[in-house]
């Protein structure tokens, strides 16, 4: 079952997420509480606050949301690796071996550009890194997008400005086809996923027995997707910051921040 919480304080979303545990310890003791976090540091205030509560915080893993979902497509989809050719470091070094290759080209000037005089390697290795970090972006809030450009469409009217990266990214896909490594990546398998998740056709027992996720400001709307295909598997608690205490459904969004602002609302933005 997926759920979902909203309050406007963290403290109170903290003492449910302590109390639902406490109430309904996992059957099996040897099985892994699942704790979606935003980071490091909310992971380790977490734990302190659990082992204060329950008396000990063992057996819990604290995964950021991208390495959760990833782990379960694997379970999910046999044919996916447990680490894509698509992560960042992989692409980094992809494309220090690709890039030169291509700066020849008009549409690849600005680059050019910014390279010159680069006789170490060091900005090319710079460089690379940071296109590798915004083509991981783009498979994360902009799958439409690498899905036109795989599919031969650059989409001129958003990539004007920057026409080398829907050919650089086609460039990074043929590579990776050509090494035989597999074509899985967070931009391509939503679709698959959610439907092995919606029909079943595969063994539950990888999956974890319930899911919480904590602390999360913002999520890509595939990664909720995802998680809300997942909570017809297992129970998935989803726990949201909401900047005002009223509900918000009913409501015109002029008359909410009215409503909240009157209100005093703590953690109005």
């Amino acid at each position: 079952m997926f759920r979902i919480y909203h309050s406007n304080s963290l403290e109170l979303q903290k003492d449910l997420l302590v109390e639902m545990i406490r109430r309904e310890p996992l059957p099996n003791p040897f099985s892994r509480e699942q704790i979606l976090v935003q980071s490091p540091g909310m992971a380790q205030w977490l734990k302190l606050e659990l082992a204060e509560r329950l008396g000990i915080a063992a057996n819990i893993e604290f995964p950021l949301p991208a390495s959760f979902l990833w782990r379960i497509f694997t379970q999910v989809l046999s044919s996916v690796p447990e680490r894509s050719a698509f992560n960042k470091e992989a692409m980094t070094w992809l494309l220090v071996r690709l890039l030169p290759d291509y700066l020849s080209k008009d549409a690849f000037l600005p680059l050019q550009q910014y390279l010159r005089g680069d006789d170490n390697g060091y900005k090319l290795y710079q460089l690379s890194a940071k296109v590798a970090d915004i083509f991981d972006q783009y498979l994360v809030y902009r799958p439409d997008w690498i899905a036109a450009w795989e599919a031969g469409d650059p989409l001129q009217d958003i990539t004007e400005s920057q026409p080398w990266q829907p050919e650089l990214w086609q460039a990074l896909v043929a590579e990776v086809a050509a090494l035989g490594q597999p074509h899985w990546h967070r931009g391509n398998m939503f679709n698959d996923f959610l439907a092995a998740l919606r029909s079943g056709a595969f063994d539950t027992s990888q999956l974890p027995e319930r899911v919480y996720v904590f602390g999360i400001s913002a999520l890509p709307g595939n990664f909720i997707e995802a998680l809300q295909a997942l909570g017809q598997q297992v129970d998935v608690h989803l726990m949201v910051n909401n900047p005002c205490r009223y509900f918000w459904g009913t409501l015109s969004t002029l008359s909410i921040w009215q409503d909240c602002i009157s209100a005093g609302c703590p953690n109005r933005v």
